[in-house]
Formats: C-alpha cells, sequence, structure tokens
C-alpha cells in the first residue's frame, strides 16, 4: 500500500528494531546470501536516524547492543500512545546516493517487539523523497513481529530519479505504546544489473490459506455436526388432525453464538449522520457489545459516567447482550493515577481495589452477562505484587461473584494464540487459570485477545490451542479481535479462517471484534469499514458468514403425517406455518439435542 499526502494507497503492517551498516559497499553472501551491490545509505546510518511526523514528540530512540545476530548494534524506538496516524510518527535517514528511474533496490533488515500491548510491535519501512509537498515513494511496506527478530526483504524499482541528498528512509511507528528494534539495516541498489524477481521478498501470509487446505474442510464439517440441531414441527388442524402439505417457514431471529463488538458509548447516543450510521451497523451485524473503554477502573474513578448507563440500556433495549471490560487491569500503566498515591499502603489498596470491584459489578448487576475481572496479568502485574500475589485474585474473583451470581467472570489476556508449540505468555495464562480454579476462585470464562499484525498463527494450531483450554470446561470468548493488516484480501481471507476455526470448536461461545469502523478503531487499519463506511473485504466476509453461511432461514413442506423438520444452527426462530388462507407464527428455539414444536392452525 502507497501514501500520497498522506492518503493510504496499498500496504501491509510491520513491527522494527533497526541497524545500520557502515560500507557503501555491501559485501556479498554477508547477509543471508544477499546479492552484492551499491548501499545508498550514510556510513554512520544509526547516529543519522531523527525522529519526525507532526507528532514526534510521542517517539524517542536509542541505540542499544545485540547478541546472537549478524548485528551488534540497532536502533530502539519507543512509542507512547496518541498518535493520530501511523506516520504522525517517524524516524527517518538520509539516503546519499543518487537513484535513477529504473534501478532495481533491496531494502533489507531485522526487527523485533522488545514490548507492546499484545506482543507485536509495527511499522511501516518508506523509501521516499524528502521534499513536501508529494513525498513521491520507491516503496511501502507495512509488517509486525513478535520478541524473535524477523528478517524482511523489500525489493522495488525506482518510479523516478532520486537525486542525491533529495530522498531518505522512513519507519513509521505512530501506533500504541510499544517499543521495537530494527537491526542490519541496508538499502542496497543493483541498478539494472539484477532482476527484481530473482530478489528475496518478504510476503505475509500464514499456514492453511490455500483453497483446499484439509483443516478447513475438516472444519466446516464439525460446524455442521456441532453448530446445528433440529427442530421437529408437527403441524395440525383445529380438531387434532395432522395437516399435510402446509409451508413450514423458519427463519433465525436471533444465534445463539455470539458475533460482537467493542463500542462507543458517544456514537450509541450521538445524533451525527455518523453515530446513525454506527448504530444501524451495530443492530445489523452484531449481537454482543462491549464497551472499549468506559467501565475501565480509569474512566469509573469518580463513578460510571450517565452515558454508560444510557448506552447500555438502548443495546439492552435493542436485543443486544453485554458484557463488562474490565475491572483490574493491575499495572500503574492503566490503573487511576489516584490510585498510586497509596503505592507504600497494601491495606488500603486492598481497600479500594475491593470497593471498586463490588461497587461496578453492584452497578451493573443483572445487566451484563460477562465481566473481566483481571485483565493481562501476564504483562500487568504491579497491584497484584504488591497485595501478595496470585492469591488477591481469587479474592477479587470471589467479590465479583457475591456483588453479581448471575454474572461470568472472565479471565482476559493476550499473546495466548502467538509464536509455536511452547509460548511463555500462554503457559502463564494456563497456569494462572489452573491457580485460580485450584483455589476456589468463582471463574467462569476464558478470555482470549487476538490483536493480529503480519504474525497470524496458522489456523490449525489456533483450533490446537483451543482445544488444549477447552479442557478446563468453561466457555471461552475470543474477546478482542483485530487484523491490523493493509493487505485486504489477506485480512478477509485470515478473518475467515479465524472465525470458521473458532467457530468449529465446542467450546467457543462468542468472537468480538475490537471494533469496526476506521474512523473509531484503536489500530485504524484493522476496521472492516473505512472511514467513509465502504465496507472492506473483511467486511464482507463478516456478513456473508454471520447473515447468510451460518444463518438459518428454510422453507419446506409437511409430511402426510404433519411434520416437518428444521435442520439450523441453535438459536431463537420464528417459525410461520401457512396453510391456504389459513397462516400462524410462533417463536421457537433450536437448542443441542433437538426441539420439538407444535402448532394448531384454527
Amino acid at each position: 500500500m502507497f501514501h500520497r499526502n498522506g492518503k493510504s494507497i496499498g500496504g501491509a503492517v510491520i513491527l522494527l528494531l533497526l541497524l545500520g551498516f557502515g560500507n557503501h559497499l555491501m559485501m556479498a553472501a554477508t547477509q543471508s546470501n544477499v546479492p552484492a551491490g551499491q548501499s545508498v545509505l550514510p556510513v554512520n546510518l544509526l547516529e543519522s536516524f531523527t525522529v519526525s511526523g507532526r507528532q514526534a514528540e510521542l517517539a524517542q530512540t536509542k541505540i542499544v547492543d545485540v547478541t546472537g545476530q549478524q548485528f551488534s548494534k540497532a536502533l530502539q524506538i519507543e512509542t507512547m500512545p496518541g498518535a493520530k496516524m501511523e506516520y504522525s510518527v517517524s524516524v527517518s535517514a538520509p539516503v546519499t546516493l543518487a537513484v535513477k528511474r529504473g534501478d532495481v533496490l533491496l531494502a533489507h533488515f531485522w526487527l523485533r517487539c522488545a514490548d507492546s500491548m499484545t506482543g507485536e510491535g509495527y511499522t511501516t519501512f518508506c523509501f521516499q523523497e524528502n521534499r513536501p509537498p508529494n513525498f513521491e515513494k520507491a516503496a511501502q511496506f507495512s509488517i509486525s513481529s513478535g520478541k524473535e527478530w524477523k528478517e524482511v526483504f523489500i525489493p522495488f524499482t525506482a518510479p523516478m530519479n532520486f537525486p542525491a541528498g533529495e530522498a531518505g528512509i522512513s519507519f513509521w511507528v505512530g501506533y500504541d505504546r510499544q517499543t521495537i528494534e530494527i537491526g542490519g539495516m541496508e538499502v542496497i541498489n543493483y541498478q539494472s544489473n539484477v532482476k527484481i524477481e530473482d530478489l528475496p521478498q518478504t510476503k505475509v501470509t500464514y499456514v492453511g490459506r490455500e483453497p483446499d487446505a484439509p483443516w478447513r474442510k475438516e472444519a466446516l464439517a464439525r460446524i455442521e455436526r456441532i453448530r446445528k440441531g433440529d427442530l421437529d414441527v408437527y403441524v395440525t388442524n383445529s380438531h387434532g388432525m395432522p395437516m399435510p402439505d402446509a409451508t413450514v417457514h423458519a427463519v433465525q431471529v436471533r444465534h445463539a453464538f455470539g458475533f460482537g463488538t467493542c463500542v462507543a458509548a458517544d456514537l450509541l447516543l450521538g445524533d451525527s449522520p455518523d453515530a446513525e450510521r454506527y448504530r444501524r451497523t451495530v443492530l445489523s451485524l452484531f449481537n454482543l457489545a462491549v464497551f472499549e473503554n468506559e467501565m475501565k477502573w480509569q474512566a469509573t474513578w469518580d463513578g460510571v459516567p450517565p452515558s454508560v448507563d444510557k448506552a447500555l440500556a438502548w443495546l439492552r433495549s435493542n436485543g443486544i447482550v453485554v458484557r463488562g471490560h474490565n475491572l483490574v487491569w493491575p499495572s500503574w500503566q492503566w490503573l487511576p493515577r489516584q490510585l498510586r498515591q497509596y503505592q507504600n499502603d497494601p491495606a488500603k489498596l486492598r481497600e479500594i481495589t475491593a470497593a471498586h470491584i463490588t461497587d461496578m459489578v453492584s452497578h451493573f448487576r443483572g445487566q451484563l452477562v460477562d465481566w473481566d475481572v483481571v485483565n493481562e496479568p501476564f504483562t500487568n502485574h504491579d497491584l497484584i505484587d504488591l497485595l501478595g500475589g496470585r492469591q488477591v485474585m481469587v479474592d477479587w474473583y470471589k467479590l465479583a461473584h457475591q456483588a453479581d451470581p448471575n454474572c461470568r467472570l472472565f479471565l482476559n489476556d493476550f499473546g495466548i494464540l502467538d509464536g509455536g508449540r511452547f509460548n511463555e505468555h500462554r503457559e502463564n495464562f494456563y497456569d494462572n487459570i489452573q491457580y485460580l480454579i485450584q483455589n476456589g476462585a468463582p471463574l467462569g470464562g476464558i478470555g482470549i485477545q487476538s490483536h493480529f499484525g503480519t504474525e497470524l498463527p496458522a489456523p490449525a494450531d489456533v483450533i490446537q490451542i483451543m482445544n488444549r483450554f477447552g479442557k478446563f470446561g468453561l466457555p471461552i470468548e475470543s474477546t478482542e479481535l483485530s487484523l491490523n493488516l493493509h493487505d485486504r484480501q489477506l485480512q478477509a481471507d485470515y478473518l475467515r479462517d479465524y472465525m470458521i476455526a473458532l467457530f468449529s470448536q465446542p467450546q467457543v461461545k462468542d468472537i468480538i471484534l475490537w471494533g469496526f469502523w476506521q474512523k473509531r478503531h484503536w489500530r485504524p487499519e484493522a476496521g472492516i469499514f473505512a472511514d467513509d463506511w465502504t465496507p472492506r473485504p473483511a467486511a464482507q466476509v463478516w456478513i456473508d458468514l454471520t447473515q447468510k453461511q451460518w444463518h438459518t432461514d428454510v422453507t419446506l413442506p409437511t409430511s402426510p403425517g404433519g411434520e416437518a423438520t428444521v435442520r439450523g444452527f441453535f438459536g431463537t426462530y420464528a417459525v410461520t406455518v401457512t396453510s391456504g388462507a389459513k397462516s400462524k407464527t410462533v417463536a421457537a428455539e433450536i437448542l443441542p439435542g433437538g426441539s420439538r414444536l407444535q402448532i394448531t392452525l384454527e
């Protein structure tokens, strides 16, 4: 994806750590067998990087030591929250040699994430003019990485002449809080001596994407078995006699599975055209909602804002189930700043936290189906440490249960689906669940966040991980799904396959998007609707799956015995029976194990 005048026109997301090499002439076969060519970057590349952009104050850089790699130094970039756009914060370095139109070049570097809210870090690499107004680009590529170093190759052809000193490279880093590192950075010019197709290229995809992937065929077959049931409809006349050849029309009005999104109270209550469109979209595409920020402790320190109660009432009046997020996000970064004054008074901290849990759950008693009691304790545990360790989490769950015994209580965390067979974050999550259960916490569910960039886990691996956590016998929710990808087809394909993988697992009860509109999304490129409400391909995937493929609307005749069996997805239905001039509509439900409905046409 390319950008011109700040507007996006192509790409795919990336997280980085960067390092420069000092020689203009790169040696062949010294770095992953990259062919020799002429470097166009400064000899002192690391020292040449500067922070730029409209919100440059949100980032800071430093050079750090690296071990175990082909480079010994890297540029570390720490970004704070608040950037309006990804290019609002950049680190840039000059291109010192001229590049001619038609020259073939290769950008090459390693990247990794040292710290972030989700375990992944993001960046976008650009080779561009360093002059306004257009900042014409020769290359733009976005990518993400986890904590391990990822090698990245970006071949490109110069579309114009770039005189010496009039071009530069940039890494856009205007994302949420993250610390990324970029190492081994080089841009090599081969002029016309190498064909671009012969150069290495990083391609962003995932294992199991192919149309005939065996995992998908198996998952779709499981969906037919585990997500559907039979509704036996018996139609009689007023004398109790069977009515053959009557028409039975069954249409699903509510799915038993939760297809949800996070929402913003101001848009649910607003009177602008965008707010109206926002509400219509919520009502048409989702049956489950969670407030993105308005129920967090920082937002409710002085009490629950009236707008939250009003927005909650609107959701519930429209048949949308609502979950609570979250009660304790136990690091100083996410706790109310007013709490910090009690840092050296554990007894007071315990008392205030207990009161907060009781007050919040009591306030919303009977209105919420779930609460995320503890959020992300693997990376956010300041409060847990101060209050004596994991036992305090057990106390928090018991307090929440006392305040609302009918609300399911979840542990919610990120990074669970990342990595290979062993993932320290995943193991900690598993151990926390086991600890809570063994120590009497009324844990009611498992919340697995799913914020993805270009590190896309194979759907088959997702299924395996869900199976492992399913052995706890608790409902699992995909609580926060976002696909921060510029490649729209990749975004759509992975959303399809991720949803198929989860929907095929009986222990999974809900899939919740962490926002759906680009203009109000914490990671705008992850929105399935663009700023102007144009549906992206991922939006069509969501609509096709939830409104068509996994939605039942069937018409069939009754047998000579007045019977008809509706095979449909679990949920509630409106069943209309018609025979001649007579017609009757009744509510019904398809449940696991089968359901029976008798309708008498008067």
